[in-house]
């Protein structure tokens, strides 16, 4: 249970952070996230980079302007 809380936590900071680049950014947001999660590959922080990854997917899907095939919407 434990595991799943974190898991849920991590996952809800992830899109805390997309969220908070797409009110700074707007539209360039999932470029910008792309591009640091890039620069980090570079890098030898591996889970900072998969963070990044996480983050530029999550931002690309809040810009998305209509809902994937079988999405809900609310």
């Amino acid at each position: 249970m434990m595991s799943r809380m974190m898991m849920m936590t991590n996952e809800r900071k992830i899109w805390e952070a997309a969220l908070l680049l797409v009110r700074r950014h707007g539209a360039a947001a999932a470029e910008i996230a792309q591009r640091e999660a890039q620069r980090l590959r570079r890098g030898d922080d591996e889970l900072t980079c998969v963070v990044w990854c996480w983050i530029a997917r999550s931002t690309a899907e809040l810009l998305r302007p209509v809902p994937g095939k079988g999405e809900r919407v609310h």
